[in-house]
């Protein structure tokens, strides 16, 4: 609930930064966004900040949430106070000046007055118990605080779970109102994390069309260059189309680099149609409905490309062969 609620407390923030965007797509979601608020303040007046992590424990509603809660809470903290504050009150009101507040398990809680200040006792004490030296009483007001404090942190616990429920079936009501919201703060989230890499990759904006085309220049490995050094992987150019160039063929020696090229091409193809810029100068990409790629029988790119880059004596190495020395010819 509170991870819910701190979620919550940032879509105004969220629709605020939206309202002021120019693209299409982002005011469609700034327009459907909804912020929640009320959902956000029922958590906000009604779980602590700090919860336990079992629900029938008590010590998760917030203190004014609801009245009765408060009363056992505080018949659980202040029993004793109100107590003391009882036996004062009824000192003064009745003038015996030795009567105290007692309790015992079988009586409970209960007023004791000595015989000298029996001809005190009010109508409206009820005798509870009498012994050589003393009468016993009870009042209402004094039922009423034994009921509160006995069993009281067991009733507020149970209150609160009860509370709980309540509380969480109030949400789960507004679940699709939650799916909604959601939905947009993870496209939200995708488009923003598309953006940050185009800007830091100096990715290029792809243009997706019917053409049955693939253009692509100056294209890159997204994975494979974040891995060398910077400026150590040789971009390529792709061209293929559904007429005359419908096909290429690839050769070269092991550890050359064919499989990267394929996966490079599908990877670009790939994140042009889900809405990415791509590494490359320029890329035009017609809409494909499948790709296929080939797995070499050892392929592991990212860790060979490592370990080609990493010798200095210009020697291809993997965790697995070892090859004659040879230029490293990564294209």
């Amino acid at each position: 609930m509170i991870s819910l609620k701190n979620s919550l407390k940032q879509l105004p923030y969220l629709k605020k930064l939206l309202a002021s965007s120019k693209s299409e797509l982002l005011q469609n979601l700034y327009l459907n966004l909804d912020e929640l608020t009320d959902i956000h303040d029922l958590i906000e007046k009604s779980i602590v900040e700090d919860p336990p992590i079992a629900i029938t424990e008590g010590g998760i509603i917030k203190k004014g949430y609801n009245e009765e809660i408060d009363e056992l809470k505080e018949a659980t903290l202040d029993g004793k106070n109100w107590l003391i504050e009882l036996e004062a009150k009824e000192k003064e009101q009745t003038g015996i000046k030795n009567l105290k507040v007692g309790f015992n398990k079988v009586f409970g809680y209960f007023f004791e007055v000595t015989k000298s200040y029996l001809n005190l006792v009010p109508d409206r004490y009820i005798r509870k118990q009498t012994l050589a030296n003393c009468e016993r009483y009870i009042t209402e007001e004094l039922n009423e605080l034994e009921s509160k404090i006995l069993g009281a942190e067991e009733k507020a616990v149970d209150l609160e779970y009860k509370l709980f429920i309540e509380i969480r079936n109030k949400i789960a009501i507004n679940i699709e109102r939650l799916q909604k919201a959601s939905n947009i703060v993870s496209i939200l989230d995708v488009l923003t994390s598309f953006a940050i890499v185009a800007e830091d990759l100096n990715y290029a904006k792809p243009i997706v069309n019917n053409s049955g085309v693939i253009d692509i220049k100056g294209g890159r490995h997204p994975v494979i260059e974040k891995m060398l050094p910077q400026g150590s992987f040789i971009d390529n150019d792709t061209y293929l189309d559904e007429k005359n160039d419908r096909l290429s063929i690839i050769t070269g020696p092991n550890m050359a680099g064919k499989s990267t090229y394929m996966r490079q091409v599908a990877l670009i193809t790939l994140m042009a149609q889900i809405g990415s810029f791509v590494p490359a100068q320029s890329a035009t990409i017609g809409v494909v409905d499948k790709i296929f790629t080939r797995v070499g029988a050892s392929d592991d790119l990212a860790m060979r490309t490592k370990y080609i880059h990493g010798r200095n004596d210009g020697s291809c190495r993997n965790t697995k062969r070892s090859y004659k020395k040879q230029p490293c010819n990564f294209r």
